[in-house]
């Protein structure tokens, strides 16, 4: 079983993928390129170096640390290139929400969160088109959940429950 959780920036991808790992009893696999940098510091360093090269192979290392076993991936292109997916989810959460929460995990001023969301959103979704060639095609998700009305354990729930049913369990 492999699931690919997608969402764009402060959706809530990683702790639902923690929640979702832990329930079905399967790894998380959801590197980023600030856990890759290390820290704030590296990451804005980094982010200057990051070319359509270096997301191919960040991509094709997820597809190996996912490749043979249960897992949640949470990356930001993992729907895409995650070809074997037993189901794809898409995290709807509108900017005002998303703003809110980086503004409490931040402690930043929703100002700031809003400004931080829209800027990393458009040089995320700029960073896909460079690297393949194309917009992010939002067909290939299986199941569009809208994550400001549901509680994590509401979600954790229904995905299990699809996730089982299309893996035979």
């Amino acid at each position: 079983m492999k699931i690919c959780i997608w969402g764009l920036t402060g959706s809530g991808k990683t702790r639902l993928g923690d929640e979702l790992s832990k329930a079905l009893s399967i790894d998380h696999v959801g590197p980023t390129y600030k856990s890759s940098a290390g820290n704030d510091a590296g990451l804005i360093k980094m982010l200057g170096k990051v070319t359509p090269k270096y997301i191919k192979d960040f991509d094709k290392g997820i597809v190996r640390q996912s490749r043979g076993r249960d897992c949640v991936i949470t990356t930001w292109h993992a729907p895409w290139v995650v070809k074997d997916a037993t189901l794809r989810v898409w995290l709807n959460v509108g900017e005002a929400e998303r703003a809110k929460r980086i503004s409490i995990s931040k402690k930043e001023s929703i100002r700031y969160a809003t400004r931080y969301v829209r800027e990393k959103d458009a040089r995320s979704l700029a960073q896909y088109k460079r690297a393949y060639g194309r917009e992010m095609d939002y067909s290939v998700f299986d199941m569009k959940l809208n994550y400001e009305r549901v509680t994590i354990p509401e979600a954790v729930s229904i995905i299990s429950m699809v996730a089982r049913s299309r893996d035979g369990q």
